[in-house]
């Protein structure tokens, strides 16, 4: 089958700690500090073969190109990625993905061959005092999709059912298996929005502000989830206007440009002085944003982290004291029922997340993707492995 793979240097920074069973298997907690060099290709490799008993083969219909993906491909001047995630390469990538079920093994009892379903990026084990807790993105065992085994940006890959959700509500709405595959393959980045906004954080109350810095993907599906959880005013800041014009499609109220205007007193003068009961920070430029969220974050309210940022930011306290401000870190689309209850949005028209697609490519063209996901000017670029 044909599939992308990601090649990279094993060369740990000087002075970093590797764990001697990661390095062993050069599996790296953050990639930006360990690997280096990266090629990405378009290469024929053996096919997934046949599922164990609990095991799905999936002819993948769509993934999502994420800014992981760009930064797994990105360097610095040293010549080191510039994910800050795990990697173990060299690996199939693409982790946000959707599919049709074309094997199923002797022990799956919940999905069938030809159903349609999205898929879990992270590969929880379940039996670890992590996620044993509830901390499924905190997996002591984790392994990712794309990332650390092989995912999506392939023909077929090899999935465990239980970490597969059907679509057929999706397709119901739809009405066809490739706007249902297109759309699925969402599931994955609108879910990472709503571990950190509801299961993490605990939501807000119907009729507060809310405020996003960054409109990538995560930031765009905030503001769908925002919409459709009651916020009363919607704050979309980022600088680069394509996705300023998505964001108001998708239910923003207000759309900022910071290079342009003042974010600070334009949320203060809309709000009457009250600022944002939750902020999501999704830009992953957090020395940029810090200042204007601490100013931003309304009395009691929460500051949700789902950017990914490797580089320091500084934070003052004493604003986040004085306001009984919350702040809330969080990876991942793991948590309970967050897949489901993002198809179930999605499958009844309350987040139309279709309108976050701005670009599709076949597989042969995920380098040009890569090189286009650069600029930054897109919504969500779909690869599309069967065209």
């Amino acid at each position: 089958m044909k599939a992308v793979v990601l090649e990279a240097e094993w060369s740990p920074r000087t002075g970093v700690h590797i764990p001697a069973d990661d390095a062993a298997r050069q599996w790296a907690v953050n990639a930006s500090e360990a690997y280096r060099n990266p090629v990405m290709e378009l290469r024929t490799v053996a096919d997934p073969g046949a599922p164990g008993p609990t095991e799905v083969i999936l002819e993948v219909g769509a993934c999502g190109l994420c800014g992981t993906d760009v930064h797994m491909y990105e360097t610095d001047e040293d010549g080191y990625v510039l994910s800050p995630y795990h990697l173990k390469a060299p690996v199939i990538t693409g982790h946000e993905f959707s599919g049709k079920i074309v094997a199923a093994g002797s022990a799956v009892s919940e999905l069938r061959v030809g159903q349609l379903v999205a898929a879990e990026e992270i590969q929880w084990c379940g039996t670890c005092r992590e996620c044993r807790g509830g901390f499924w993105n905190q997996c002591r065992n984790i392994e990712d999709l794309g990332i650390t085994i092989d995912g999506g940006f392939a023909q077929y890959v090899r999935v465990d059912a239980r970490y597969c959700w059907p679509l057929d509500a999706v397709a119901d709405r739809y009405g066809s298996e490739d706007a249902a595959l297109e759309v699925g393959a969402l599931t994955e980045p609108t879910s990472v929005a709503y571990e950190g906004m509801f299961t993490r954080a605990g939501g807000f109350a119907p009729g507060s502000a809310v405020a996003i810095y960054g409109l990538g993907p995560i930031g765009l599906a905030s503001v769908a989830l925002a919409q459709a959880a009651g916020a009363s005013q919607i704050f979309a800041v980022e600088p680069i206007a394509e996705r300023r014009s998505l964001a108001a499609e998708m239910g923003a109220t207000h759309v900022i440009d910071p290079l342009a205007d003042d974010a600070v007193a334009a949320i203060a003068d809309a709000t009457k002085g009250n600022g944002a009961a939750m902020i999501i920070e999704a830009s992953g430029n957090s020395k940029a944003v810090m200042g204007p969220i601490e100013d931003t974050l309304g009395i009691g309210g929460k500051l949700v982290v789902a950017g990914m940022d490797a580089k320091p930011a500084s934070i003052n306290t004493i604003k986040i004291q004085l306001k009984a401000g919350q702040i809330y870190g969080t990876v991942g689309h793991s948590g309970s029922w967050n897949f489901p209850n993002v198809i179930a949005l999605m499958a009844s028209g309350r987040i139309s997340m279709d309108k976050a697609i701005t670009r599709r490519f076949p597989l042969a063209g995920l380098i040009d993707a890569l090189e286009e996901t650069k600029e930054r000017g897109n919504g969500k670029i779909l690869v599309k492995p069967q065209t």
